[in-house]
């Protein structure tokens, strides 16, 4: 028994913390590209205003954002975790 426990306390922490990290580390970089492709997708319809369409309440506007956000999201998703 006191085999498990020198194992556990020898490398458990510092897996714990460095999983942690690097979940924390991708996640902001999954944010990160989340920003930069609806920054880009702006950039790219300049005639569409997308906030005075979203505070009009138009669904059409929020769903091509909704699918735009989760096709990048998944991208992302691929990028990170290759």
């Amino acid at each position: 028994m006191w085999l498990f426990a020198q194992e556990v306390a020898s490398g458990y922490w510092e897996r714990l913390f460095g999983g942690a990290l690097s979940a924390a580390l991708f996640g902001l970089i999954g944010i990160g590209l989340l920003l930069l492709g609806y920054w880009l997708f702006d950039l790219i319809t300049p005639r569409i205003d997308v906030q005075k369409e979203l505070c009009e309440k138009n669904v059409a506007v929020a769903l091509v954002i909704a699918a735009v956000l989760i096709g990048i999201a998944y991208m992302a998703a691929h990028v990170v975790s290759s």
